[in-house]
């Protein structure tokens, strides 16, 4: 059994996440005893599942939805949610290697300038 200060060192996350992961329902299984919160070790799972998920880019939104349903819809609803995410990915590391692409372009344009002008304010400005 352990109060909230303990369960936020194990889990990692603040006390006040741990009260709002409450508060949207995505912690029902919390025990009180008067006003403190008891928490057990599933409670840490749980907690750190969410951190977890977070990390990996799904919204408490998300989650809640995830959460809400039956175990049955779960795994088929979350292994689609997956591949939302790694598509998603997959498009931000396109983009990001386009600009790192024009980027190295405007290093090279700007290197060459300095070499050969000295001031590149009028050459690179497009027209």
């Amino acid at each position: 059994m352990l109060l909230i200060g303990e369960a936020s060192k194990l889990s990692g996350a603040s006390v006040r996440s741990i009260r709002h992961y409450e508060k949207i329902g995505l912690l029902t299984t919390i025990k009180r005893n008067g006003s403190y919160r008891i928490f057990n070790d599933e409670d840490i799972k749980i907690i750190k599942l969410i951190k977890q998920a977070q990390l990996l880019g799904f919204s408490l939104t998300e989650l809640q939805q995830i959460f809400s349903l039956p175990t049955v819809q779960l795994w088929p609803y979350l292994l689609a949610q997956l591949k939302v995410k790694q598509t998603n990915i997959a498009n931000q590391i396109k983009q990001l290697q386009q600009q790192q692409k024009q980027l190295s372009i405007y290093n090279d344009q700007i290197s060459s300038c300095l070499v050969q002008q000295g001031d590149c304010s009028t050459s690179l400005i497009p027209s």
